[in-house]
């Protein structure tokens, strides 16, 4: 049966990203694949963009909000997992011998730091909390509840839902930072906000083929630039003086990423994208608006005809 209603639309794919987040569990907690920690984290993400950008629809208990302190502990493994493959297999083999005996003093270190971190992991999913926010979702999902746009058409409505969070990303004050060293946290801000929109926007595309493959594409352009510049900026303030070449080559890739940055900067707020999808939304929204509830329902102001 095709959805017809957003509750019925929504419903399954939260259920898949919570298969997906339950499948990786083990893999997690036994800290070998880096694979298992960025495949949960990824299920979580979309599990939080689908709370935030369909806010109006879903009915949940406060404790699901918890999914966010969980992909953020994940998030510091990911993180730490990133770093280390990086630096042993993009940095070490090309510095000068004298620099890479430090650079391995470093490595070791932030191997400890990690281990740390994957204690704190399997401390988080042994905890009550864990099971608590895990054990939440999966009664959600088997007696889902809805508020009153559950019941809206889902071609009426989530269009305006996605031009919301276009509209909401293309006022962020990162789009203005002029220079990388300018405000870097106020650029990795924008970096998760556009994440947030490309995890809604590919939400909807997957399953409804919005038609906006070209924004969505820059989209993860400019997500993962974005995150070699923070990437970029942590690992130079950390490594210090010990490895000269290797801040002479961070130095060089960070001019690298911020023209790639302002070229999709540039696309992203030119009149053509910003035109193909306000009208492609736009054209969507009013296509499907006379997609009306039944009497008996609230209507959303979406999905009243017009005329």
């Amino acid at each position: 049966m095709t959805p017809t209603t957003l509750g019925q639309w929504l419903h399954p794919h939260l259920r898949r990203a919570y298969q997906r987040w339950g499948k990786q569990e083990a893999g997690v907690r036994r800290g070998d694949d880096p694979e298992a920690i960025h495949q949960m984290r990824v299920a979580l993400r979309r599990i939080r963009a689908a709370m935030t950008g369909f806010e109006a629809v879903l009915d949940l208990p406060r404790v699901t909000r918890k999914v966010g302190m969980i992909s953020r502990v994940l998030g510091q493994a990911r993180d730490g997992d990133v770093m280390l493959a990086r630096l042993e297999q993009d940095y070490l083999p090309g510095l000068p011998p004298e620099e890479q005996a430090p650079l391995r003093d470093f490595i070791r270190g932030l191997r400890r730091q990690r281990q740390d971190v994957q204690r704190e992991v399997v401390a988080l999913l042994n905890s009550a909390t864990y099971q608590r926010v895990k054990e939440a979702w999966g009664k959600w999902l088997d007696h889902p509840r809805w508020q009153s746009l559950g019941n809206a058409s889902v071609a009426g409505t989530v269009p305006h839902l996605l031009a919301i969070a276009w509209g909401e990303l293309a006022l962020h004050p990162g789009w203005r930072v002029t220079t990388p060293e300018a405000d870097p946290e106020l650029l990795h801000d924008l970096r998760k906000a556009i994440k947030r929109t490309r995890y809604l926007w590919e939400f909807a595309d997957n399953s409804l083929d919005i038609g906006l493959s070209e924004p969505l594409g820059l989209l993860r352009e400019a997500q993962e630039v974005l995150g070699h510049l923070q990437d970029g900026f942590v690992l130079a303030s950390q490594i210090g003086n010990a490895c000269p070449t290797l801040q002479e080559r961070l130095t060089q890739q960070r001019g690298e990423h911020w023209q790639t940055w302002q070229t999709l900067r540039r696309q992203l707020q030119s009149r053509a994208i910003q035109q193909q999808v306000y009208h492609t939304l736009g054209d969507l929204g009013l296509n499907g608006a006379d997609q009306v509830p039944p009497k008996d329902e609230i209507a959303h102001p979406a999905v009243i005809p017009l005329g």
